[in-house]
């Protein structure tokens, strides 16, 4: 018996395929310019970032639908909360080193923007068309996690989401 043609959807390795900056400054989030993510200010945080240091969640609630005519409860979505924790290595002595970037930028109640693109090549530039991610953001506390055995040095921080998240938003506007 032969086994029947199956279609195997292609898949991205995670590895080298995710690029994190932050961004001062987004005039329209919904529509991001290749300039704004790319301007002098802005801040690659990819390679700073622990391979967990990645950390976004949703938390969606529940909005219940009791009837009276039923013995079922039924539900519906609710609100939901955009969330965020990024993981990076620290330099400790060095605040201002180049080394150190992140943790100098990322600063407590620092006001910004996280940009993500997902599944491109992280050393390629970003263009014009590229899909990516928009959390307009607060940084929280910089917390300094305990030393491991072999490890490095790590900050953790909580990045509150102070406005809509932008999922899939076009860079320039393209389609």
């Amino acid at each position: 018996m032969t086994q029947p043609l199956v279609d195997i959807p292609t898949s991205i390795p995670a590895d080298g395929s995710l690029k994190v900056l932050w961004v001062p400054e987004i005039a329209d989030p919904a529509v991001p310019q290749q300039a704004e993510l790319t301007a002098p200010s802005v801040v690659d945080l990819s390679c700073y970032l622990t391979d967990t240091g990645w950390q976004p969640s949703v938390n969606e609630e529940v909005s219940t639908d009791p009837r009276l005519c039923s013995r079922q409860v039924f539900e519906r979505i609710g609100r939901f909360t955009d969330s965020l924790e990024l993981t990076y290595v620290y330099q400790g002595q060095a605040p201002n080193a180049v080394d150190n970037k992140a943790f100098a930028t990322l600063r407590h109640r620092e006001l910004g923007n996280i940009v993500t693109r997902w599944g491109a090549d992280y050393e390629l530039p970003i263009e014009d068309g590229d899909i990516v991610d928009v959390y307009p953001s607060e940084c929280g506390v910089q917390q300094k996690l305990a030393p491991e055995a072999n490890g490095r040095l790590r900050i953790t921080q909580r990045i509150f989401i102070r406005g809509l998240v932008r999922r899939d938003a076009v860079v320039g506007g393209g389609s």
